[in-house]
């Protein structure tokens, strides 16, 4: 059996490992600008892979199918990928590297390499024979239109490997954040997304310009195949060469496998929910899956750039702090990340909620995307919008329980947030479609919002209870934070017409009008909200200030 965490106190352990608070925090800071730049390119690039998708195949047929064959293997694979390797297999790989050395680290990288894609290539051989009978649970709508299921059945064949290339690339990404190697990991994305929209508009229009979406899914697994490649040089670099390795008999690698398995159902919780939104949007007006699946994406924009190259940068050190027992300097970590986070994302909520409809006008309205695809997409935006802030609450907040080595809380969180996700879904989509407040879509994100903010509040209640409260934010925080955040809605209320104008006019004025609205109720936001915390609101600032020393 190995030793406890932290169990060797006289060894001496390398300032790369662990180094001061501030150190610390200039790490994470650094890191995480990184990642955010690369994550911008990525995102920005997701962007015009999310319009050239809408121009050709607007909300009708093909996008629907499209949409259904990429979740489902995308849930997999973030099943199997890098949401499970954030839960398991970082904080024991870390916990290997600081106080067992690198060759007991890389030895237990090459077990769980080995296990996760013979898992894949089982799952993918699975997928790809039984694909019929996938598309017919998860997308029973479709069997009404002719042709639709069929497609949805050729597109999740194509799109199956990905599940192996993406999957088995997350534990080298876990390898290389562990080592503090960001670089190629957050490059990864931006060549999935070149090579999607090369298979969109290269693949497409060659080789099948009637049905262009084959060409679309080829470029998608492509890219699947790039994101791991362009991780294996760093990893030999780092001195990770992959040999199989099928001994899993060993105590750290059956602590990964303990792990996992409470992380798994919790993930498949949350992916459930996913699931369960397409399925009932599958029964309602044509176009409402592809809409849903648009307004989730331009929703994760600013929630990728910030949040998740956030909580990416942060979980190597909360291991690091968690496995020497500085749990206070990790509980420190979290509330400076945590200002920030709520000082970038609540502005950027009230614009996605008030600027839905230019925004998805600017971004998506062109080509086969109709006016109706925007009224569409545009409502699923807006009540999203509400999630924007709470998902990223719970991004940073569930590394501090997978540091903690502890997957059950946020498990059983977020098994009680599924059960209420579905109740909304019914409930809420009853109701729109009964009172036509708004289209019956509008239900399913209103539902994601609401589940978003309960778990959020639970993982951060049971938190407390584990960790401590340390110092709390104070009245003042929470008065400042309601002042800021009305001030820049009624900003926003005064310039909503001009921005709508400015939108229906040429591309480019529309996209420097919004991301010059947006930028200025960022600033607007923060200055307020600095303005009125005094003080207790400059250490929301101080991760951001250690960049520079």
């Amino acid at each position: 059996m190995s030793e406890p965490t932290g169990s060797n106190p006289e060894a001496e352990i390398p300032e790369e490992l662990l180094g001061s608070p501030s150190q610390e925090g200039r790490k994470v800071a650094r890191a995480t600008g990184l990642m955010s730049i690369l994550t911008v390119l990525s995102r920005l690039l997701g962007v015009l892979r999310d319009m050239g998708q809408a121009a050709v195949l607007g909300t009708g047929m093909a996008a629907d199918a499209f949409t259904i064959a990429f979740i489902i293997p995308n849930i997999l694979r973030r099943l199997f990928g890098e949401s499970t390797v954030s839960a398991a297999f970082v904080p024991t790989y870390t916990d290997s590297l600081v106080n067992r050395g690198e060759t007991t680290a890389r030895e237990l990288g090459r077990k769980v390499v080995t296990f996760v894609a013979s898992a894949l290539l089982l799952l993918v051989v699975l997928g790809m024979v039984f694909a019929p009978v996938l598309a017919r649970i998860f997308a029973p709508g479709f069997v009404e239109v002719p042709g639709k299921i069929e497609l949805t059945t050729g597109l999740l064949r194509i799109l199956f490997p990905y599940i192996f290339f993406v999957g088995t690339g997350a534990v080298y990404m876990g390898i290389l954040n562990s080592h503090r190697h960001f670089l190629s990991p957050a490059l990864a994305p931006v060549l999935f997304n070149v090579c999607a929209i090369a298979g969109l508009f290269v693949l497409g229009r060659k080789f099948f310009p009637q049905v262009p979406v084959w060409g679309y899914a080829i470029g998608a697994t492509a890219g699947g195949l790039l994101q791991l490649a362009v991780q294996l040089p760093a990893a030999r670099a780092k001195g990770f060469s992959f040999a199989p390795d099928f001994r899993w008999r060993d105590s750290r690698f059956l602590r990964v496998l303990g792990l996992a398995v409470p992380a798994l159902i919790g993930l498949v919780a949350a992916e459930v929910n996913i699931l369960v939104d397409q399925l009932i949007a599958s029964l309602l007006e044509p176009g409402s899956v592809a809409a849903l699946s648009y307004g989730s994406r331009i929703m994760h924009v600013p929630l990728g750039v910030f949040a998740v190259a956030l909580s990416t940068a942060l979980l190597p050190t909360l291991s690091r702090q968690t496995a020497l027992g500085k749990v206070s300097e990790a509980r420190r970590s979290l509330s400076a990340a945590t200002k920030i986070l709520a000082m970038v994302l609540i502005p950027a909520a009230l614009c996605l909620a008030m600027l839905a409809g230019p925004l998805v006008s600017v971004i998506l309205a062109r080509g086969a995307f109709s006016q109706r695809s925007v009224l569409l997409t545009s409502t699923a935006l807006s009540f999203y919008a509400g999630a924007l802030l709470f998902t990223g609450g719970v991004r940073i907040t569930v590394p501090v329980f997978y540091a903690l080595k502890d997957t059950r809380t946020p498990v059983k969180i977020a098994l009680a947030c599924m059960g209420l996700n579905i109740i909304l879904n019914v409930l809420l989509t009853w109701l729109f479609i009964t009172t036509r407040l708004a289209r019956p879509l509008a239900g399913l994100a209103a539902a994601s919002s609401v589940s978003a903010l309960v778990n959020f509040l639970l993982l951060r209640l049971s938190l407390k209870k584990r960790i401590g409260a340390g110092p709390g934010p104070g009245t003042r925080t929470y008065v400042s934070t309601a002042l800021a955040f009305l001030i820049t809605g009624g900003g926003l209320m005064l310039v909503r017409e001009s921005v709508r104008s400015a939108a229906a006019g040429s591309f480019l004025v529309g996209v420097l009008v919004l991301l010059a609205v947006c930028a200025l109720s960022v600033v607007l936001f923060s200055g307020c909200f600095l303005l009125f915390a005094g003080r207790r609101a400059l250490s929301a600032l101080e991760v951001l200030r250690r960049r520079g020393t």
